[in-house]
């Protein structure tokens, strides 16, 4: 198995989505001022397709996902390459496809269906798909991250490094 990683603030990823960028109706049509997404974005979308498990490991920071990772969602994640209210190209992109979210957070979270991970997991996981048919394998939640030691630390490596050779 290959694995690549994309590290947002490695490779600098702007994540603003620019008006020009945006979806809006005309005439009943959703259409967008560029035709072509931004370069950035066609990389990104690109390694999405060419992957068969995708996985999200980003922090919670006041319960929802850091900006940058929220504006690669909002810029990545566009009409009419994650979803489409007029045709369904785009999920046929996505079959067959996996994903899978790692979170860590320093709030007492924990892995059980708690109010607040039920709502974080609708805002990211439950959404960021929703108009594909890419398969949500799971989403765990590793609390209290910056409160623990080492060995804590390294026994939730080790816990997930488990749960992913189950996975794969």
């Amino acid at each position: 198995m290959e694995v690549e990683v994309r590290d947002l603030y490695q490779l600098n990823f702007q994540p603003v989505l620019a008006g020009e960028d945006t979806i809006h109706v005309e005439e009943g049509k959703f259409v967008r001022d560029q035709e072509i997404f931004p370069p950035d974005v066609l990389v990104e979308q690109e390694k999405i397709l060419q992957s068969d498990l995708l996985i999200y490991v980003f922090p919670i920071w006041w319960n929802g996902m850091p900006a940058i990772m929220k504006g690669y969602i909002d810029r990545v994640f566009q009409h009419g390459f994650a979803y489409s209210f007029e045709s369904d190209e785009p999920k046929k992109n996505f079959a067959g496809k996996r994903a899978l979210f790692l979170t860590p957070t320093g709030q007492p979270q924990a892995n059980e269906d708690t109010e607040l991970t039920k709502a974080i997991k609708l805002l990211t996981s439950g959404w960021i798909f929703n108009g594909t048919d890419v398969q949500i394998i799971g989403h765990r939640f590793y609390g209290r991250v910056p409160y623990l030691t080492k060995n804590e630390l390294e026994n939730y490596l080790e816990q997930t490094d488990a749960w992913l050779k189950e996975i794969i």
